[in-house]
């Protein structure tokens, strides 16, 4: 079994990278910025699913968008981030990333959750969770 975590964080951060005005991190939003809208790509979580003749992944990755507005916030912003994450990430039933060690096999949507918008003081905010799940067959040893 070889780890691919930092693999999978380039291959999303070079995926979800240019969208214009929308900066991409992991984890965490850095303490010194506060961007209006911006992506998060967080949670890597894998299970082995490894056969007699392969070592095989199934990995669930999250990305959340996160978008502020003064007033009122209807969402658009943050449906229209997420129509390019899907656009980069899966555009099509047989849409996978490239990935240093592995092979990606296969992409899905497993949860998409929209939260109700909060206001703080006159801004109000949308939050998008979008996971998406990865069959990964591990090909070589990258340490």
């Amino acid at each position: 079994m070889i780890d691919i975590n930092y693999s999978l964080r380039i291959a999303y951060y070079t995926a979800l990278n240019g969208i214009a005005g929308v900066p991409v991190f992991y984890n965490n939003l850095p303490p010194d910025i506060s961007p209006d809208t911006y992506i998060i790509f967080r949670s890597i979580t894998s299970s082995d699913n490894s056969t007699l003749s392969t070592n095989d992944l199934d990995t669930q990755i999250t990305v959340e968008i996160q978008t502020f507005e003064s007033g009122l916030n209807s969402g658009q912003s943050a449906d229209m981030i997420a129509r390019e994450v899907f656009n980069r990430i899966y555009p099509n039933y047989n849409a996978v990333l490239t990935i240093d060690g592995a092979q990606m096999v296969s992409t899905r949507l497993l949860n998409d959750v929209t939260q109700q918008p909060v206001s703080v003081g006159d801004r109000a905010y949308v939050s998008r969770f979008l996971t998406f799940g990865h069959k990964i067959f591990l090909r070589s040893d990258i340490s």
